[in-house]
């Protein structure tokens, strides 16, 4: 599918057919071209700051970002890493990045050292701009691998002295703060923002970001994406979604390395909203942040919205101005659908929660359920510009890579695995082909085709709709975080007394799913209680306070295989879930905080 080219297309949603042309540029040309007729508009507010930026504002700020980083030295194809926060500081940063042409490679500011490490020797970058509470994380990586960095604090935006000052002394005292103008981005700023700069020429389908995933497989990888890609899929939502220009939209789901957060946040500011920043992000503070910005949209998880029912006291009208309200990252219990959206009707909020399906490798979402135009427990239509596939398991167990051959799909309403293509589409995973060519498959035509590793169903030969069945990839959420258990389980076989594991996932109220421990000891001489204590200091400390257990099970017994030999992941996943349903409920060694 060629970009920059007027194609016809049916929209599923309206059932208008109409022609519409696919972006052909870079992220701020498109959001400068959108933003043309509405520079009065206000663009981002942002907690505890009074006045509001309006886009005329926003784009001169952009500017002189460009022209202080280009003073700096950095120049097209520079692969820049960045770790921020949802600030306005954040937002001139990456759009002035994508003027100047360099790549920019989000890190998680949730990361510990170790996944720190990881990333930045993945991408080797040759500068780090990030917020200076993050550093001491980088540090040690920076150093060996000789990265400049740029630090910044969060709270520059906010108008308060003391609270900047008490912020400033503790990062000091961290070891976090850098000296030097050069290492100080609004020193940087402040001295380089009528500095000349030469806008870079705009490449269509190159490498601009990289982010990170487990993709399909589970091994984590960075994920080479376009400007065009992103800007093709909010072009598509306009066709799907129904804020209009004015209205505002609450910039809650981080943008810096997630990317759907970096998708909602290039729609709100494309779409002309005003973008409601805050850094409360997490689920328990999701009604407050709505009440307090009176948002007209949102976007967040099924934990975010199963907040708002877990909400005491929920104030008649304070939800009355929530026109469109998406859920993403897994699929919504229609239970715990029904009683949020039974909360939002408390808050005078009558709309039907939307959700879909999305992908990092396709700059987020592909299908899109709009709640009360899709039928309800569906993942909806694919978005403009989107083609689906549904194919068997079997055609893919051994399929060549580069190599064009036949997909016959499956009977309508058999269940198969999701292939989808569109000019969102990642490029590849960086620097690493072998994981890439897993994933590619090319179809009679020359069609590239991604293999989700979803497992769906068509509803009808009338229905355009799809109905999400499962995972083959096993990956779940916990929080607002990722679980890859592949890589968990490789990371406890690094403990000489774990023979075998499996790691599933149990559901959980508050975390949507905790992860599941099931162990085979090396011997019977092995002390569970110190092994337990291991375990938990080696993952805390390299994958996350999320992938710790939230139930454990050893054995002596080797684990149950599957025909090919392979550990039978889902026989353990339905022995969880059929303890989990009786009446005590499975036995769980630790929450996760």
């Amino acid at each position: 599918m060629e970009n920059n080219k007027k194609i016809k297309i049916v929209n599923q949603y309206t059932k208008e057919e109409k022609e519409v042309t696919i972006p052909n540029n870079s992220k701020y040309d498109f959001l400068l071209e959108r933003n043309q007729k509405y520079m009065n508009y206000n663009a981002l507010s942002f907690k505890g700051k009074k006045e509001k930026i309006t886009y005329e504002e926003l784009h001169t700020r952009i500017e002189e970002y460009t022209r202080a980083l280009y003073k700096q030295g950095i120049r097209k194809d520079d692969v820049i890493a960045v770790c921020g926060a949802n600030t306005p500081e954040f937002i001139y940063l990456l759009y002035a990045l994508d003027i100047i042409g360099a790549t920019v490679v989000g890190l998680s500011p949730l990361n510990n050292e170790y996944k720190m490490k990881r990333d930045i020797e993945m991408v080797k970058p040759t500068r780090l701009i990030t917020i200076d509470m993050m550093y001491g994380k980088c540090k040690n990586a920076c150093k060996s691998l000789n990265v400049s960095p740029i630090l910044y604090s969060p709270l520059e935006s906010m108008n308060s002295p003391f609270m900047k000052m008490i912020y400033n002394v503790k990062q000091f005292l961290d070891g976090n703060k850098v000296f030097g103008k050069n290492h100080n981005l609004r020193k940087i700023i402040r001295e380089g923002k009528n500095a000349p700069f030469e806008r870079a020429p705009f490449v269509p389908n190159q490498i601009n970001d990289v982010l990170f995933t487990g993709g399909s497989t589970g091994i984590h990888k960075g994920v080479d994406l376009s400007s065009n890609g992103l800007n093709s899929v909010v072009k598509a939502l306009d066709e799907v979604l129904i804020l209009e220009p004015g209205m505002t939209h609450l910039g809650n789901i981080p943008f810096g390395h997630m990317c759907f957060g970096r998708l909602v946040m290039h729609y709100a500011l494309c779409k002309n909203l005003e973008f409601a920043l805050t850094l409360d992000a997490l689920p328990n503070k999701f009604y407050d942040e709505l009440v307090r910005t009176q948002a007209d949209g949102a976007m967040g998880g099924p934990v975010h919205w199963n907040a708002i029912a877990q909400t005491p006291n929920i104030k008649p009208g304070s939800l009355s101005n929530l026109k469109q309200g998406l859920s993403g990252g897994e699929m919504f219990k229609p239970e715990d659908k029904n009683s949020d959206e039974k909360a939002l009707k408390e808050g005078g909020c009558y709309i039907e929660i939307g959700d879909g399906l999305g992908l990092t490798e396709m700059w987020a979402p592909t299908h899109v359920n709009m709640g009360g135009k899709n039928t309800p427990g569906t993942i909806g239509f694919a978005i403009p510009f989107v083609r689906s596939k549904v194919v068997s398991l079997k055609l893919l167990e051994n399929f060549e890579p580069n190599v064009y051959q036949k997909l016959p799909e499956v009977p309508i309403g058999e269940v198969g695995i999701l292939l989808v293509s569109g000019p969102g589409m990642m490029l590849g995973y960086h620097n690493n082909i072998i994981e890439t060519n897993k994933v590619f498959i090319y179809d009679e035509n020359g069609t590239k085709w991604y293999i989700t590793g979803d497992l769906v169903r068509r509803c009808g030969i009338d229905n355009n709709e799809f109905k999400f069945a499962g995972r083959q990839k096993r990956n779940f959420v916990c929080g607002v975080d990722n679980i890859y258990p592949e890589q968990l389980e490789a990371k406890l076989l690094e403990l000489p007394e774990i023979k075998e594991v499996v790691v599933t996932k149990v559901p959980d109220e508050k975390y949507q799913f905790l992860p599941s421990y099931h162990i085979c000891l090396a011997n019977d001489q092995i002390d569970t209680t110190v092994l337990k204590n291991k375990m938990e200091t080696l993952i805390e400390s390299t994958l996350g306070a999320s992938a710790l257990p939230g139930y454990i099970e050893y054995t002596l017994e080797p684990l149950q295989k599957t025909d090919n030999g392979k550990l039978n992941a889902p026989f353990y996943e339905a022995q969880d879930l059929k303890k989990n349903s009786q009446e005590n409920g499975l036995n769980l060694v630790r929450k996760v905080y």
